[in-house]
């Protein structure tokens, strides 16, 4: 089939969304703050939380999506949720507690340490866009994050790679012990083509694709508010 040319350009539109994130102040200020090892701390705990509510609203947007966008949301979830067994990768909130151990972390501290104030606004935020728009709206809200994390699509490199980078040239920690931040590193590029795969089929009209665009233009606008606010606690921190 040849690709739908208002779907290529929707598809190129949130190309440039997601790279003008790192172009936004928020984006700019954390990756311009140095890394310490309290600030490494209080991000890797914060992400574990994070991992966590993309969890909570990846499964709100397959309960109201179409069974075919179900399975395709399952295939994508499946090893966040439970790893990889064959490869011996656990899920994704066990790899963020496990890097944790880098910078000398342990299982306890990310039980005893909640999720900022702020970050638990933002993850109602995201809840709020997975739960209570249209589905095609809703996917957006999600898979635009994987999107930003995209090597493929992000020039300059992703979050996780520019936050990878970072911890290992400031920290001196090995990427090998990144376990969590590498494992994104490589899995998000597949992801990221959820939407584009999703759209070729169910995005029909104008409307749908304003639809998709909608969504992932507020949920760039919630992480945006969440990345400032990291950027301003760790920025407080030594």
């Amino acid at each position: 089939m040849a690709p739908d040319q208002s779907n290529e350009s929707m598809w190129n539109e949130l190309v440039e969304l997601v790279n003008a994130q790192f172009e936004s102040a928020a984006f700019r200020r954390l990756l311009s703050l140095r890394f310490s090892k309290e600030r490494a701390q209080f991000y890797t705990i914060q992400f574990a939380h994070y991992v966590g509510n993309r969890r909570d609203c990846w499964g709100f947007v397959q309960g109201a999506a179409p069974l075919d966008v179900k399975r395709s949301v399952w295939r994508h979830e499946q090893e966040e949720l439970m790893g990889d067994a064959g490869a011996a990768k656990p899920d994704h909130v066990t790899l963020a507690i496990r890097e944790g151990a880098a910078f000398g972390l342990s299982e306890e501290d990310f039980e005893r340490v909640p999720p900022t104030d702020a970050a638990i606004t933002c993850f109602y935020a995201w809840h709020q866009l997975a739960r209570s728009r249209p589905w095609l709206e809703a996917l957006a809200s999600s898979a635009v994050l994987e999107l930003r994390n995209s090597d493929e699509l992000v020039r300059g490199g992703s979050l996780s790679k520019r936050i990878g980078d970072k911890l290992e040239a400031e920290l001196r920690v090995p990427r090998a012990t990144l376990v969590n931040t590498t494992e994104h590193e490589e899995v998000d590029v597949e992801h990221a083509q959820l939407l584009l795969e999703v759209a070729r089929i169910h995005a029909r009209t104008p409307e749908d694709r304003r639809a998709i665009l909608r969504g992932a233009r507020e949920s760039l606008l919630v992480d945006r508010c969440y990345r400032g606010h990291l950027a301003e606690e760790m920025a407080a921190l030594p």
